[in-house]
C-alpha cells in the first residue's frame, strides 16, 4: 500500500491548523486621560498587522477587531525604527486582560502610575448589548470614597474602585431629578445635583474622579451611542 498520499494529506491538515487565524473580538477604546505623548496607539489586529486608533477623552472610538493573545488585547506605539524595514518593532505600551465570556470589549485607558513599566493601565468593560442595554449609566468608581446616586426612583451605589449599572425609568423625553453623593468625613457630601431626559437610544459611560489639582470630586459623563456591529438590528 502507498502511504505517501496519506502522509502528505496529514502533513497538510497540520499545516492548515498550525496557520489557524488567532481569535479576534471587537474592541472600543475611551481615554480617561492620556499617558504623555501617547494620543494614538496601535491595536493589533494580526500576526504582523496593526490598526492605528486616535484616542479621545470625550468620546468611545471603535471598533477594532483585535487579536486575543494569552487572553489579552495588545496595544502598542507606532514603531521606532525606520518603517522601511521589513518587520519593524511596536513597542508595546499597555495590555487589556479579558474574561473568558467577553464577548465586545470597552477597553478604558488611564495613564500609569510614575515608574510603571508600561505607559497605560486598563479597565475593560462587557460592551455587548445584551450586557450594557441602551438606557443604562455605567458607573465607573475611580474616587477612593464610597459614592450613592439617585436618578427619578432608580438608585445606584458604588465602593471605592466598583461599577455599577443604572437603568433610567420612566417614558423617553421624561425630565427626571438627578442627585449623587460621596462619602467622606463620615457624612454624606452632595457631589451634583440636577435633572436629565430618558434617553432609550443611547448609554453612557460616567466616571466618577477625583481631579489631582483641586483635590474635588468630579463627573465625567460619555454617551455612547455605538452598538457592536455583530448586535445591530
Amino acid at each position: 500500500m502507498n502511504f505517501r498520499p496519506l502522509v502528505f494529506l496529514l502533513a497538510l491538515g497540520n499545516a492548515s491548523l498550525s496557520q489557524e487565524a488567532p481569535p479576534k473580538i471587537p474592541t472600543y477604546v475611551y481615554a480617561f486621560a492620556y499617558a504623555p505623548g501617547l494620543e494614538s496607539i496601535q491595536i493589533k489586529t494580526g500576526d504582523k498587522t496593526y490598526q492605528e486608533l486616535r484616542l479621545s477623552t470625550a468620546n468611545i472610538v471603535g471598533p477594532v477587531n483585535a487579536v486575543i493573545s494569552d487572553g489579552s488585547i495588545s496595544l502598542h506605539r507606532e514603531p521606532e525604527a525606520s518603517s522601511e524595514q521589513e518587520n519593524p518593532v511596536h513597542p508595546l505600551i499597555g495590555k487589556a486582560k479579558l474574561k473568558e465570556e467577553t464577548k465586545s470589549a470597552l477597553v478604558v485607558l488611564l495613564p500609569s502610575p510614575p515608574g510603571s513599566k508600561l505607559p497605560y493601565r486598563s479597565l475593560v468593560l462587557e460592551h455587548a448589548r445584551a450586557d450594557f442595554p441602551m438606557g443604562v449609566y455605567r458607573l465607573i468608581n475611580l474616587s477612593t470614597y464610597p459614592v450613592r446616586g439617585m436618578v427619578g426612583q432608580s438608585i445606584v451605589r458604588t465602593k471605592p474602585g466598583g461599577i455599577a449599572d443604572l437603568k433610567l425609568q420612566g417614558e423617553p423625553g421624561a425630565a427626571l431629578p438627578v442627585r449623587f453623593e460621596f462619602f467622606k468625613d463620615d457624612r454624606w457630601n452632595l457631589l451634583t445635583e440636577t435633572r436629565c431626559a430618558v434617553r432609550k437610544d443611547r448609554r453612557w459611560l460616567m466616571c466618577l474622579y477625583e481631579d489631582p489639582r483641586t483635590k474635588r470630586l468630579n463627573i465625567r459623563s460619555i454617551p455612547d451611542r455605538r452598538v457592536p456591529p455583530a448586535e445591530t438590528e
